[in-house]
């Protein structure tokens, strides 16, 4: 019997010696004879649900032949079944370091990664999957699955088209590529995708739970509770009831939302984290702060507890460094781009998430020059290939310094030409439009590179009371800025670095800013509007006053505001919650004094 102290750490249910302490290179040979004979038995067990038996029958193989490929995928799958992912994953890697052209191996690992939110691990797999085999519609597929999870619809929606194109069209694989042209906005082409994966697959929960979401997204409530009670009867142990709880607010009914809340928190599992959000958003809506607050505490500590964490060293050290770098001296020997950039060019709308920044894009993109392009990733996603642009052996920012060289004088032209090919596959621009818009949150990080690559190009610094934008980020579940919004605290010190970088920023290089109060535009519309067209120089158009008609989905927490007209319900609503925000009180008052507000 084995010693329980002698199994890996890893939870395969394997000996230490025969799994993550071996070494590839003395790896036993196997006995043929009796190993392939057991492989069959395991098989057949777990065809006949014997999963104990199945287990059994792999631990034997692999105690005798640890690299036999078979029994490590038999019992990849066995855990993967019981829970047990992150050792289904190391027995998965083990394989693919033994036979790296293993399709079926790379495929599960691509889907376990995805499952288990490692998207950047997930994305070289699925990758690796199209490589081998880029006529197998599942490799498309997980490709498209892993992009459109991680905001890269347009690009997931090629593969998505791959796969139906290599295979006969099912209902799951339509009613993905549907929930991929919903988060583009293309409501309607997403619900003709739902009505044919539908008809070919009726049965399946998630279909019509996400038609639902992309009705409501599309503001038709009704048939999006319709879609959502057909889900509800399919599987009812799904947990539904935030956003049931959410369309059920929207449709003026707070108290049956929150009555669906309290009767989900009576599980045995308890409360999610998105309905305890959830929660403190309608009861803040109804004047509740005390018990709004307190679910967003609670909510967040479900957050924290799931492993998210602000990654404060790394944001720390890298506002250090970008401060460092972008000084006025240093800045001066830096070359221009040479030349001048074709097609539709960017708006940077910046800002902290919740300060405003989705008005503004949902007001600009009514205008019929402005296209709208969301949260853009490819910002940060140049800043990680800059250095191997550069030929830099540096990181960013230091890798700019390659810009001094005489073999990289054009390094801005294509550091921007590069940040416009990215864009142009993620935001729909047609013939008329001049601009589109950036709106990632807390790209104020990187104004410098901005400057450097677009020095005409605005930015709109959209600016908030701070104690607002705290409460706010506090009541939803947000990754932005290094997942500084799982605390209070981690909040207010990462829109304190974003402060005073955009500050140093100021004060060090030229930027073509803009600084949009939120208070100002929301008490005084059409006067700011202009002046915010006025310095993109747009015409005044009068349909950017009536952006609640605007049908382009937000995809952002703040989707169903900006469906509204104006309302000053949002302004200062911090004074209800002084006493909870006490704890960093000391911390923003400089900085609130400084941006000319007040507590």
């Amino acid at each position: 019997m084995t010693n329980p102290e002698d199994l890996c750490g890893c939870g395969s249910g394997l000996r230490a010696s025969r799994c993550c302490d071996l070494s590839e290179v003395d790896l036993p040979d196997p006995a043929p004879e009796w190993i392939s004979a057991e492989a069959e038995r395991a098989a057949a067990a777990l065809q006949d649900g014997d999963t104990g038996s199945a287990r059994k029958a792999c631990g034997a193989i692999l105690e005798a032949a640890p690299g036999h490929a078979g029994a490590l995928a038999l019992l990849a799958q066995l855990l993967q079944a019981s829970g047990k992912t992150d050792a289904a994953v190391v027995l998965l890697a083990r394989i693919l370091r033994l036979t790296p052209d293993d399709l079926a191996a790379v495929q599960q690992l691509a889907g376990l990664l995805l499952q288990s939110g490692r998207l950047p691990e997930a994305e070289v797999q699925a990758r690796n999957a199209v490589r081998l085999a880029p006529d197998n519609a599942t490799s498309h597929a997980l490709l498209a699955m892993v992009l459109t999870t991680g905001h890269c619809p347009h690009i997931g929606e090629f593969h998505y088209r791959q796969a139906l194109e290599l295979a006969e069209p099912d209902g799951i694989t339509l009613a993905n590529l549907a929930w991929n042209l919903k988060l583009q906005s293309r409501i309607d082409e997403a619900r003709a995708l739902y009505r044919q994966s539908v008809v070919l697959a009726p049965s399946i929960h998630l279909t019509w739970l996400g038609w639902a979401r992309t009705e409501e997204a599309g503001r038709a409530l009704e048939d999006a509770s319709r879609f959502l009670a057909r889900g509800k009867r399919l599987d009812p142990d799904r947990p539904t009831a935030a956003f049931e709880a959410a369309l059920l607010a929207r449709q003026g009914a707070p108290e049956a939302a929150l009555a669906v809340l309290d009767a989900a928190a009576l599980r045995p599992s308890g409360p999610t984290s998105d309905e305890l959000l959830e929660k403190a958003r309608i009861l803040d809506r109804q004047g509740r702060p005390d018990e709004a607050f307190a679910a967003m505490l609670q909510g967040k500590a479900l957050i924290r507890e799931a492993g998210k964490q602000y990654a404060e060293a790394e944001a720390a050290d890298l506002t250090t460094r970008l401060a460092r770098f972008f000084i006025a001296p240093r800045l001066r020997r830096l070359p221009q781009p040479e030349t001048r950039p074709l097609g539709a060019q960017p708006v940077f709308i910046v800002g902290a998430p919740r300060s405003g920044t989705t008005l503004v894009e949902q007001i600009l993109s009514s205008h019929p020059a402005i296209a709208a392009g969301d949260e853009l990733p490819v910002l940060s996603q140049l800043t990680v290939a800059l250095p191997r642009m550069l030929g830099s052996p540096l990181a960013y920012p230091e890798a700019l310094s390659e810009l001094w060289m005489g073999d990289q004088q054009d390094g801005l032209d294509c550091l921007r030409d590069e940040y416009l090919r990215q864009a142009r596959k993620l935001v729909p621009i047609d013939a008329g439009h001049r601009l589109f818009t950036d709106k990632m949150p807390f790209n104020e990080m990187h104004l410098g590179l901005i400057a450097l690559m677009f020095p005409g190009a605005p930015v709109v610094h959209v600016l908030r009371h701070p104690l607002d934008v705290l409460v706010s980020m506090m009541s939803q579940d947000l990754t932005h800025g290094f997942q500084c919004a799982t605390e209070l605290e981690t909040a207010a010190r990462h829109c304190l670095r974003m402060i005073e970088l955009v500050a140093h920023y100021r004060q060090q290089m030229p930027l073509r800013y803009l600084p949009l109060r939120y208070e100002d535009l929301v008490g005084r519309l059409e006067p700011n509007v202009r002046r915010l067209l006025a310095f993109l120089d747009v015409g005044f158009n009068r349909r950017c006053l009536r952006f609640e008609e605007n049908r382009r989905y937000a995809r952002t927490a703040s989707y169903a505001q900006v469906t509204e007209k104006l309302h000053s319900r949002s302004l200062y609503r911090y004074r209800a919650y002084l006493r909870h925000l006490e704890p960093v009180l000391a911390l923003m008052e400089p900085a609130i004094r400084t941006l000319g507000y007040e507590i």
